[in-house]
């Protein structure tokens, strides 16, 4: 898949075009991809409501299937089957099963009859797809894929394929499963409705660890997606991918409606065979009402020379969507990247609350947060409550934003605090900390600041401050999580007692309710600066 996206840089000569890796790859520079075939007419039936087994070493393909002594043999038995609601295909664990699984329309269950495709026995089967994919679905709906591993020969080694595909798919889930060794992804999605992808191990595959497009030909755009509990570790770079980026952790793009949560992005991009465009951990693009929560990005890389290689990133088309209660650090790029690329649709109504960044932009963008308008239609993102460290600057744009708005966050850096042309924008009631230096922005104290333009002066008075915010902040020798299910317990970028951020931030109306830790957040009074508010004392 390639977004076509042209994020932080001055690269204006870019073609851009939306084309889902696997169907349309010759934009990549390699042959399309071929999808493995549907059987349809020679398709045996099933009646329903069976368990198929499948078992390399002790079964046959003329056998019935219908118990692990009676068990299919290969692939091309499963392929030659029509499953029906409640239908099981359980393949032998421990064993490796080399071949493409395909399952086309004929091969749907219901609601209450899921078609489950899982392992039986010790342990979980593979699926080696060799130089193609390992799992194909096209148009079914009501199956459910766990306890599986997909691999491929390798992202250099031949592989042109990608772990599970689907496309235009109804109520697919993808639980529990290993995916690796795929030039293109581990899973990738792009058309379909209601899928749920749970627990996905994908890694050390080419253009990203798990991704989804839709919303071009015949593919209709994404609706109602969920990624959860997932981890996109080592996700190099697809070595044909010539003309875009690659090397992704988790990339949606092309849907309406989509939450992805408690998910770690770590060890992406770092060979990417380009220059130009990069990477970043997690991130989405042309989406409506994507949410991006409890997740962690942390050193996610780009090629030498290359761009981004961040942390997240609301990329070009983006609308009403958020990033909230994330932890992004040590990343090549920015931690949290807002940005349209030429030709992208409208970018607006966006919000980014209640993060973290920590030592990102370490070759790329040099901030924490980090603002690109390649495109016209980008306006309107409120960015608030979140804690910001950084070795450079807190807050950079190479384009002057309209509408964008700054509240409550807490901007540590040892350079200015901001950097770039944000007149447009709004600050009101932030702390500034640059520890090496007074200046805030444009070489002017904070007083300075609001006395020439206005920003951070609230009915006349100054709202914003310059002072130790006084954050519990980790020791040399302490890591930051890397789980997602502990980020709400990190002891890390709380409020010590007597910070001057407590109660020193503006009210926010439909702020999410809970701080990064869990704590309520009030939004008819006056909450606390940065992502953590103290519990009340009783």
């Amino acid at each position: 898949m390639r977004s076509t996206r042209i994020s932080a840089r001055l690269w204006a000569t870019a073609t851009v075009g939306v084309a889902l890796f696997w169907a349309l790859s010759a934009a990549n520079g390699a042959e399309p991809q071929k999808e493995p075939a549907m059987a349809t007419t020679d398709q045996v039936r099933s009646p329903g409501n069976t368990a198929y087994h499948v078992d390399a070493k002790s079964g046959d393909d003329a056998n019935p299937g219908t118990a692990p002594d009676k068990a299919w043999k290969s692939i091309a038995r499963v392929n030659g089957t029509a499953f029906a609601p409640g239908d099981k295909v359980l393949f032998a664990g421990g064993q490796t099963f080399k071949g493409a699984l395909s399952f086309g329309k004929a091969s749907s269950g219901t609601k209450d009859k899921p078609i489950i495709v899982s392992s039986f026995g010790q342990g979980r089967a593979t699926i080696d797809g060799g130089s193609g994919s390992g799992f194909a679905l096209t148009d079914c709906a009501f199956v459910t894929i766990k306890e599986l591993n997909f691999v491929g020969c390798g992202r250099k080694n031949g592989s042109d394929g990608t772990g599970i595909q689907l496309t235009r798919t109804k109520n697919i889930e993808v639980d529990s499963i290993d995916a690796s060794g795929f030039r293109n992804a581990g899973v990738a999605t792009g058309g379909d409705e209601n899928t749920r992808i749970t627990r996905v191990y994908a890694h050390d595959n080419g253009f990203a660890g798990i991704t989804t497009c839709g919303g071009y030909g015949d593919v209709p755009r994404t609706k109602n997606l969920y990624i959860g509990r997932c981890v996109a570790e080592n996700n190099p770079g697809d070595p044909k991918n010539l003309n875009n980026h690659s090397g992704n952790g988790i990339v949606v793009g092309g849907l309406d409606g989509a939450l992805v949560e408690y998910c770690e992005a770590m060890n992406n991009g770092w060979d990417m065979p380009r220059k130009g465009n990069g990477p970043v951990g997690i991130w989405g693009w042309q989406c409506d009402r994507l949410t991006i929560q409890f997740c962690i990005a942390h050193d996610n890389k780009t090629q030498k020379g290359a761009y981004d290689g961040g942390g997240f990133d609301f990329d070009g088309g983006m609308t009403n969507s958020i990033l909230q209660y994330n932890l992004s650090y040590n990343n090549h790029g920015a931690g949290y990247l807002l940005c349209q690329y030429p030709g992208a649709s409208r970018w607006q109504h966006n919000i980014c609350r209640y993060n973290v960044s920590v030592n990102d932009g370490l070759t790329n963008h040099d901030s924490g947060l980090h603002f690109w308008a390649g495109g016209p239609e980008i306006s309107d993102a409120l960015v608030y409550n979140n804690v910001i460290v950084n070795g450079k600057h807190a807050v950079k744009s190479t384009h002057d934003i309209a509408g964008l708005v700054f509240r409550n966050n807490i901007f540590i850096s040892d350079g200015e605090s901001i950097s770039g042309p944000l007149h447009k924008a709004r600050f009101e009631n932030n702390l500034y900390w640059p520890r090496q230096s007074r200046a805030v922005f444009g070489g002017k104290t904070l007083e300075e600041w609001a006395k020439a333009t206005g920003q951070e002066l609230v009915d006349g008075k100054l709202a914003g401050l310059f002072a130790d915010p006084k954050l519990v902040m980790p020791e040399k020798d302490q890591k930051l999580p890397t789980d997602p299910q502990k980020l709400a317990a990190m002891a890390f970028y709380r409020l010590r007692e007597g910070s001057p951020c407590l109660g020193a931030g503006a009210a926010i109306k439909d702020n999410g309710g809970r701080d990064l830790f869990g704590n309520p957040v009030p939004d008819a009074k006056r909450p606390s600066m940065g992502a953590h508010e103290p519990a009340a004392p009783r």
